[in-house]
C-alpha cells in the first residue's frame, strides 16, 4: 500500500500531475486570469472615467445654466454719491437680493420649464430682478430729487404754503437721513414717527410766481387806467383767479401764504391753507384779499390822475372839473332856489365842490353847493355864445327845453 502510494507520488511528480504525461501550465492559466481580472478593472475604470466626465460634463452644464441666470440678475445700482449711511441701508438690502436670487436659480435647474416649481423660482427670480430696477430708478429719482430741493431751497424758491411737507422733505434730503429698503422702495420715518414711502413723495412747491406776477399785471393796468374798479371788472378778475386756482391749488396756497404783494402772509393759518375738505372756503378768502388790493390799486391810480390834472391845469379852473351833465332841478334841488335846468359839473376832485350853471331863463351864474363864492368854473362868454347860436340856429326850440340844453351844451363843450 505504501509502494502504491509513494509509485503515485513518483508518476506525478514525473507527468506534472497530468494523467497523460506531461506538466501543467501553471503560468499560462494564472496569466490569463490576471488578464480577464485586469480587463474588468481596465473596463470598470474607464466605466468610471465615463461617468465621472459625464458628471462633470452634468455639473458644467448646471454650472453654465445658473451663471446664465445669474448674469441676468440686475444688480447694478450706482452707489456714487451716496452717504456711507444710506449706502450701508442699500448694500444690505442688495445682498439680501442676491442671496435670494442665487438660491432660486440653483433650485431652478432641477425642473423642467413646465415644471410649477420652475415657475415658483422664476417669480422669486423675476421679484428680485424687478426690486433691483426699482432701486436703482428710485435712488436716481432720490438724488435727483434731492439736488433741486437743496438748490430750491437755497435760492428761495420754496413755499411756505405747505410748512409741514416743507419740514419732511428737509428731514427726508438730509444727508444724515436713512431708510430702509422693501422691494426697491426707501422707506424714511420722520420726526413725528411717520413713515414714508418716497415712490409716494412729492417735493414741497415752489413759489407761485407765475400766478403772482398775473395778479400784479392786473393790479398795475387798472392803477395805469386812472379809474376805480368798477363791479363788472371785479366779477372778472375773480373768475380768472378762480380758474388760476382751480388748476393749481398749490398757487393758491403760495399767493396765500409767500407775501408777494406786502412782503407778509394773509392771516390764514397753515391749518386752514391745506384743509382739503374746505379749499372752496380758502378760495374766497384769498380771492376777496386779491380783490381788495386791486381796487386800492385802482383808486390810487384813479386819486394821482386827478391830482395831475389839477396840477397840470391850475391855470384853467374850469378844467378842474369834469364834462357837464344836464340836469332839471326843482327850487328845492337848485342851488340859487329857482327851478329850470342846470349844467352839473362834478370836480375830479371829489373834495372840492359841484358846480351849477343855470341854462336858458336861469340866472346864467355859477352856483356852488357850498357858500363860498362861485369863481370862474364856467366861460360865460362862451355860454352866452353858445345860447345865441343855438337860438339863432334853432328858432323852435324853447330855451330850457331837454332838447335845446343837450344842443346848447353840445356846442359849448365844442367852443
Amino acid at each position: 500500500m505504501a509502494n502504491q502510494q509513494l509509485i503515485q507520488g513518483e508518476l506525478f511528480a514525473a507527468t506534472g500531475g497530468i494523467k497523460d504525461g506531461g506538466f501543467l501550465d501553471i503560468a499560462g492559466t494564472v496569466g490569463a486570469e490576471l488578464k480577464e481580472v485586469n480587463n474588468y478593472m481596465t473596463s470598470a475604470r474607464d466605466n468610471r472615467q465615463r461617468i465621472i466626465k459625464g458628471e462633470q460634463a452634468k455639473a458644467k452644464a448646471v454650472d453654465k445654466q445658473i451663471a446664465g441666470y445669474v448674469n441676468k440678475m440686475k444688480s447694478n445700482v450706482d452707489l456714487t454719491g451716496v452717504p456711507p449711511a444710506q449706502q450701508k441701508a442699500i448694500q444690505s438690502f442688495l445682498i439680501d437680493q442676491k442671496d435670494q436670487y442665487v438660491q432660486a436659480a440653483n433650485e431652478i435647474v432641477k425642473y423642467s420649464a413646465s415644471d410649477p416649481e420652475y415657475m415658483h423660482y422664476a417669480d422669486i427670480m423675476n421679484s428680485v430682478n424687478n426690486s433691483f430696477v426699482n432701486a436703482a430708478n428710485t435712488l436716481k429719482t432720490y438724488k435727483a430729487s434731492q439736488t433741486e430741493f437743496i438748490d430750491d431751497f437755497q435760492n428761495g424758491r420754496l413755499s411756505d404754503g405747505d410748512l409741514a411737507l416743507k419740514k419732511q422733505a428737509g428731514e427726508i434730503y438730509s444727508p444724515t437721513a436713512t431708510f430702509t429698503v422693501e422691494n426697491g422702495d426707501f422707506i424714511f420715518t420722520d420726526s413725528s414717527g411717520n413713515k414714508v414711502n418716497y415712490r409716494d413723495f412729492k417735493n414741497p412747491a415752489n413759489k407761485a410766481y407765475k400766478t403772482a406776477t398775473s395778479i400784479a399785471n392786473i393790479a398795475n393796468t387798472v392803477y395805469k387806467s386812472g379809474a376805480k374798479l368798477s363791479s363788472t371788472q371785479a366779477a372778472t378778475i375773480r373768475l380768472q383767479l378762480e380758474e388760476a386756482f382751480n388748476t393749481d391749488p398749490n398757487a393758491l396756497r403760495s399767493i396765500a401764504a409767500d407775501g408777494f404783494f406786502t412782503g407778509q402772509p394773509m392771516a390764514i393759518s397753515q391749518e386752514q391753507l391745506n384743509d382739503a375738505a374746505n379749499i372752496e372756503e380758502l378760495q374766497t378768502a384769498v380771492i376777496n384779499q386779491i380783490l381788495t388790493g386791486i381796487s386800492a390799486s385802482a383808486d390810487q391810480g384813479y386819486n394821482e390822475k386827478m391830482a395831475k390834472q389839477r396840477q397840470g391845469k391850475g391855470n384853467n379852473p374850469t378844467k378842474q372839473y369834469k364834462t357837464p351833465e344836464t340836469k332839471y332841478l326843482t327850487s328845492k334841488e337848485a342851488p340859487n332856489g329857482k327851478a329850470g335846468n342846470y349844467a352839473v359839473y362834478l370836480p375830479y376832485n371829489p373834495g372840492d365842490p359841484i358846480k351849477y350853471v343855470a341854462i336858458g331863463g336861469g340866472s346864467g351864474e355859477p352856483t356852488t353847493t357850498t357858500p363860498t363864492t362861485p369863481d370862474n368854473n364856467v366861460n360865460n362868454d362862451k355860454m352866452k355864445l353858445a345860447e345865441d347860436f343855438i337860438k339863432s340856429k334853432y328858432p323852435k326850440l324853447e330855451p330850457g327845453s331837454k332838447e335845446f340844453t343837450d344842443k346848447l351844451m353840445k356846442k359849448y363843450n365844442s367852443l
